[in-house]
């Protein structure tokens, strides 16, 4: 029988508010002799699509000697806590206490972040100010929140659209019973104004990464040319006037992050992990 190319270790860690869960995918022989990728997870129901990519890429990293730590934050997944009382700045301390787990014995330390959609300016705040420049990857990144926020309203206007015992929402309306205060429920997930006002500031054009950390951005290939979307080459053009070394890297595939059915980007993978073997060996 063909020896698995990673081992998952599934576990809890002390969180500020209850336990995180974690698993820890591992070199076949238990061995992470490279460091781990901590992978920064997406919002809501995008993190669930995400799942057999991310395990995909913990394999495809495992075969190069890194482990790979994918986290449930708090109030997600089988972590402690309700969704409702998750806030972003609990997020950010998730992802140090983690962090630091992985600079423990059992983690071969951190070796770089690996971001997806809104993970990514998640990471950076994770990030910011610390010393140690840290490489980062980020997947299709979130680069404006508000935006990001008006598509995530708008799935409970269509999921109530032909109901005729209640109002019509609208997103005005909805971020005004936020604006008072109020949560609201999208898809199931309840969501607290303070969270919602922490989405709504994001702009990764005035985020810039770590001085001195690599940064790889991957996105999907929406037209003929291998061009990143004008959003994105705008992020992407002031993070490298302020000296951050930038790679891009556009991948062919569905966006797996957005649909229910299980889709795959093998392109992304390969990328994804040819950029973390360089970065490795570049440090």
């Amino acid at each position: 029988m063909r020896a698995l190319p990673s081992r998952p270790h599934p576990f809890f860690l002390d969180g500020a508010s209850g336990r995180l869960f974690a698993v820890h995918h591992r070199p076949a022989d238990g061995v992470c002799r490279r460091g781990s990728i901590l992978v920064v997870p997406a919002f809501n129901e995008e993190m669930n699509r995400c799942r057999s990519m991310l395990t995909l890429q913990a394999q495809a990293l495992a075969r190069l000697g890194f482990g790979t730590l994918v986290l449930d934050l708090s109030g997600t997944g089988e972590s402690d806590g309700h969704y409702g009382d998750a806030r972003w700045d609990g997020w950010i301390d998730d992802i140090r206490r983690v962090r630091a787990w992985l600079d423990g014995p059992d983690g071969g330390g951190c070796a770089a972040l690996l971001g997806v959609r809104l993970g990514v300016p998640l990471a950076l705040d994770a990030l910011a100010g610390d010393a140690a420049a840290c490489p980062l990857a980020a997947w299709q990144p979130v680069s404006d929140g508000r935006n990001y926020f008006t598509q995530f309203l708008r799935m409970r206007i269509a999921a109530n659209m032909d109901r005729t015992d209640i109002p019509k929402d609208t997103t005005a309306g909805m971020r005004a019973r936020l604006a008072e205060g109020a949560s609201i429920e999208v898809a199931g997930y309840e969501v607290a104004p303070a969270l919602a006002t922490a989405i709504e500031a994001v702009n990764l054009a005035t985020r810039t990464p770590q001085p001195g950390a690599p940064v790889a951005w991957f996105e999907k290939k929406t037209g003929e040319d291998a061009a990143l979307l004008p959003a994105s080459a705008q992020v992407v053009s002031a993070w490298r006037a302020a000296g951050v070394e930038v790679a891009v890297g556009v991948f062919d595939a569905p966006a797996f992050w957005a649909l229910h059915d299980r889709h795959t980007a093998p392109e992304l993978i390969g990328l994804t992990a040819a950029w973390l073997d360089d970065v490795g060996r570049a440090a």
